[in-house]
């Protein structure tokens, strides 16, 4: 009888288990999706703590290199500069007032002595070619302040030793300073060997330079192109009563 007892007890204790099992899977479940349906409907209010940023990611790869550019010769180089001193050529005829102040070879300045100034020839020595220098005044009883040829002849000359080639642009020229004698019209030869100078010609003719109206105003006579030389020689051509002038030299390489 207690075995048969016991037996319905277990079976009775089982039946409990099992629904009791049922039952508390069903809370469990209950509160689950409750949990969830209010996590969802907070998740708008509510974010967490942002996380560590991540590594760095690898560098991307390199980029092609690019074409290489044509090479330059020599011809090109000399062709590209003849253009930039063309241009500063153009820029000091623009400009003369630049001219005077920054591109002058030294006959104003006194750097270029008076040794290396000659001429054909000259009243006397109060009229040398030593006082043909741009801007400068008379001396009483030593200098005229320019130079005035004794031979009233267009083959008359003054003549510049530069020391040197020097590559020049231009001749600026002014009148005698105190009387109103001055050079109306005139050439210019130069070279690098005293006994062999050329005219500067403008086609194919040889250049006459457009001289001075009065005695005090600065003219520049500008060359077709810059020329290189040792020796520069004005040959005045037509003037104003006397052949006399006072003048300085324009370098093209000045800027």
């Amino acid at each position: 009888m207690k075995s048969i007892f016991h037996i319905c007890l277990i079976i009775c204790l089982c039946v409990l288990v099992d629904a009791y099992r049922q039952n508390v899977m069903e809370f469990c479940s209950t509160v689950m999706t409750e949990n969830r349906e209010y996590h969802r409907e907070r998740c708008t209010e509510c974010t967490g703590t942002p996380g560590k940023r991540g590594p760095v990611g690898l560098q991307g790869s390199r980029g092609s290199k690019g074409d290489k550019g044509d090479l330059s010769d020599a011809s090109d180089i000399k062709r590209q500069l003849d253009e930039l001193q063309s241009t500063v050529h153009q820029a000091l005829r623009v400009i003369p007032s630049v001219a005077l102040q920054f591109c002058l070879m030294g006959l104003k300045s006194g750097s270029i002595p008076d040794s290396s100034m000659t001429s054909s020839s000259n009243v006397d020595h109060r009229h040398a070619a030593k006082w043909a220098r741009l801007d400068y005044t008379d001396i009483p009883s030593t200098s005229v302040g320019a130079w005035c040829s004794r031979v009233l002849s267009n083959s008359e000359w003054i003549q510049v030793d530069l020391g040197a080639p020097r590559l020049i642009a231009a001749v600026v020229i002014q009148g005698r300073p105190s009387y109103p004698h001055w050079v109306i019209s005139y050439k210019v030869a130069c070279g690098d060997v005293e006994a062999h100078l050329s005219l500067i010609a403008e086609g194919q003719s040889d250049k006459v330079f457009r001289g001075n109206v009065d005695q005090h105003t600065k003219v520049i006579g500008w060359f077709p192109e810059p020329k290189t030389c040792r020796y520069v020689r004005l040959y005045p051509q037509t003037w104003q009563s006397y052949i006399c002038l006072r003048m300085d030299i324009i370098k093209a390489d000045c800027l």
